[in-house]
């Protein structure tokens, strides 16, 4: 974690002496020697070197220098009272010295080696140099890690109360400490697997005389349904247990420690930052999947590699929009790039940014717009590019670009989300003579005989048309009760299996070969009034 705090002090000390006058010859050549040993990790001999160099009062910058890395030794030495004593004389001696937040970050590392949480805590609070960030949050994560006790992390998620490190860890603890993993062994034998549906059904208000706020989860959950039918025919058995969840981590802790919730095979959400977390931390105690079916935010996949996206991150659609315009026959290598508020439109732009640079493309602008005509049109290239990439998820933006490239007769191909377009005002003469393709998650063909062959079956059922929802549900559950069936425990051989994505599904599949995140994603572009896929 200090390696490149240690680094740049290092290069920023060593680029200092290279623009200093030589007025301190030797003090400079002795510093250099003693930076040489602390590079070497002779931490023992780099303390004593720059001890001797923190006692020598010369006038040179290199001072300050040599205290800190006199500390910086003494704490790897784990020597951390003469450690403090160094750092505080350099701050008596040095008052004004630049590079205040770096002591404090050494403060902060010693204070957590030797067990003062609150007080590494209240030090990490006050640096505020925005390149010490993720040091520190590596930092933090790293020993609060370390944490056993349930009592030291209920203290210190009291004093601390927007820590979310803290709140993980004490979910992560109680979840440890109450929960042991099911046997392999009987998973493998049962005969069927147990899904636990997590989602907001919000069943108070399941009346049919109100309206429902959450009526995307219910049709996840019947096209779940559906699909167990599905597979009963196939010879695979699932169960599906759903629990109404929110946002409240506490319900979802009380839940995950319920002894019949200790069946499940595989949750399904929950939708939610708090509760996910809760149930992140009990799958991963318990080896089992966590799949969500609604959020494109690839972080949540850092905490445990067996949980999944069912659809495309933000960074996995701008990785498969690079891969599709590659095989476009546009002309020329060079792209402008604009995004919208979003924090996952930025996230798209920059992975796409990112890509086209790798394959060579000139990325003649990278740009925020607002999702107006005028701004957009003011930030147009001067020159014809080989294609337009707007990452959006704002319903007006798509318009207003297509009106301020048709005010500057501009007719580079453009790709962007399908959110940048309300389809249903869209006509012919909007997009004539324009190439225009959308990254669409949520594509259905209507042509395909399973979306044709499921839409009857659901109407049978329900007596309404399904939305998109029931058939994402119904695809998602077809599909883990297929790898589960398939492979058991093994989700991973499964995953990593190409024959695992033999089946046809009413949308466009799946694919996490190597992933945690879908690598399907349908790019459609609009004919006869409606989106098709772009072949």
């Amino acid at each position: 974690m200090l390696k490149k705090l240690i680094l740049a002090l290092i290069l920023l000390s060593v680029f200092q002496i290279v623009n200093a006058q030589k007025n301190a010859t030797e003090y400079e050549s002795a510093y250099k020697k003693a930076l040489e040993t602390f590079k070497i990790g002779d931490y023992e001999k780099a303390q004593s070197e720059f001890g001797v160099l923190c006692n020598n009062r010369i006038e040179t910058f290199l001072v300050p220098y040599s205290f800190y890395f006199n500390a910086l030794a003494s704490t790897k030495l784990q020597k951390f009272f003469e450690a403090k004593t160094t750092l505080k004389n350099l701050l008596v001696l040095y008052p004004n010295w630049s590079q205040k937040d770096e002591i404090n970050y050494l403060f902060a590392n010693i204070a957590y080696e030797e067990k003062n949480y609150v007080e590494a805590l209240n030090i990490s609070k006050s640096i505020l140099k925005e390149d010490l960030q993720d040091d520190l949050a590596e930092m933090k994560s790293f020993y609060i890690g370390q944490i056993s006790s349930q009592k030291t992390i209920q203290d210190l998620t009291k004093k601390f109360p927007d820590e979310s490190v803290l709140i993980e860890k004490k979910y992560k603890v109680v979840i440890n400490n109450q929960s042991s993993p099911p046997s392999t062994n009987v998973k493998q034998t049962k005969g069927y697997y147990n899904f636990g549906v997590l989602l907001p059904l919000d069943i108070e208000t399941l009346d049919p005389e109100k309206p429902r706020k959450n009526q995307y989860a219910v049709d996840i959950y019947q096209g779940m349904k559906m699909a167990k039918s599905t597979l009963l025919k196939e010879g695979i058995t699932i169960n599906l247990f759903t629990y109404d969840v929110a946002n409240s981590a506490d319900d979802m802790l009380e839940l995950v420690n319920n002894e019949s919730f200790k069946k499940m095979d595989l949750l399904v959400g929950p939708l939610y930052s708090e509760t996910n977390k809760v149930a992140t931390a009990y799958c991963e105690t318990n080896q089992i999947p966590i799949v969500n079916p609604m959020s494109n935010n690839r972080k949540i996949l850092d905490e445990y590699n067996l949980s999944f996206l069912s659809q495309p991150s933000a960074e996995m659609q701008a990785i498969k929009a690079s891969d599709f315009v590659r095989k476009q026959a546009f002309m020329g290598r060079n792209t402008a790039i604009y995004y919208t508020d979003s924090p996952n439109d930025s996230t798209m732009a920059e992975t796409y940014r990112l890509q086209m640079k790798k394959v060579g493309y000139e990325i003649v602008k990278f740009e925020k717009i607002l999702p107006y005509s005028d701004d957009i049109g003011s930030k147009l290239p001067a020159n014809k590019v080989s294609h337009i990439f707007m990452a959006t998820s704002d319903k007006k933006a798509g318009l207003s670009m297509i009106t301020a490239l048709n005010k500057k007769d501009y007719m580079s191909p453009l790709v962007t989300t399908a959110e940048a377009f309300n389809s249903s005002s869209l006509s012919n003469g909007t997009l004539s003579g324009r190439e225009v393709y959308c990254l669409d998650p949520e594509f259905i063909d209507l042509e395909k005989p399973e979306v044709d062959g499921f839409r009857k079956d659901y109407l049978n059922k329900y007596g309404i048309i399904p939305s998109y929802y029931a058939f994402h549900g119904y695809d998602l559950a077809l599909f883990w009760g297929r790898l589960l069936g398939r492979n058991g425990n093994n989700i991973r051989k499964g995953l990593d299996n190409r024959d695992s994505y033999k089946d046809i599904y009413t949308l466009s599949g799946y694919n996490y070969i190597k992933s945690q995140d879908n690598q399907v994603l349908p790019v459609t572009t609009f004919q006869n009034y409606k989106f098709v896929l772009a072949r």
